[in-house]
């Protein structure tokens, strides 16, 4: 009887940490109904990539979560909210770059903030448009640094 009861307990525990709990990968337990959403990245009207991107929602609250995405040399590109390439929730968010490169390692260019809407039905045609952020907007910034010779 003891010997069943550790049997019982010990597969108890394995489904517990293999997370039986019909959460994601992380546990957590899908509170967001998201769409397909696949697209395209473009900067100053060119494919852009590869980089990866993060999609953070302009509105707070349960119904909400981040969208993310590797996004391919062409531009190309296929959100993620749980894992990887399942899509996205409907509504408005601001786009984030992250890192860029052959191996996603180099810092992303600077670019004017830029937001995006999925739509209720998702899409593969979602249109991620980026505009360079212009180095003389202030003279003194990281973008235009103004360095004087001593007299």
């Amino acid at each position: 009887m003891m010997r069943s009861a550790n049997v019982l307990l010990a597969s108890l525990m394995i489904c517990l940490m293999a997370g039986c709990g019909g959460g994601d990968a992380a546990g957590s337990k899908r509170t967001v109904q998201t769409v397909p959403a696949s697209g395209s990245l473009t900067l100053d009207e060119k494919p852009f990539g590869p980089i990866h991107i993060d999609l953070l929602p302009l509105t707070s609250g349960d119904n909400v979560r981040t969208a993310r995405a590797d996004v391919n040399e062409d531009g190309t590109f296929v959100l993620g909210t749980y894992e990887e390439a399942d899509g996205a929730a409907p509504g408005s968010y601001r786009v984030v770059l992250g890192n860029m490169g052959e191996n996603l390692m180099d810092p992303p260019p600077a670019v004017l903030e830029t937001q995006v809407m999925i739509p209720e039905g998702g899409g593969d045609s979602i249109k991620i448009i980026l505009k360079s952020a212009k180095a003389d907007a202030a003279t003194d910034s990281l973008l235009n640094p103004t360095i004087k010779k001593a007299k």
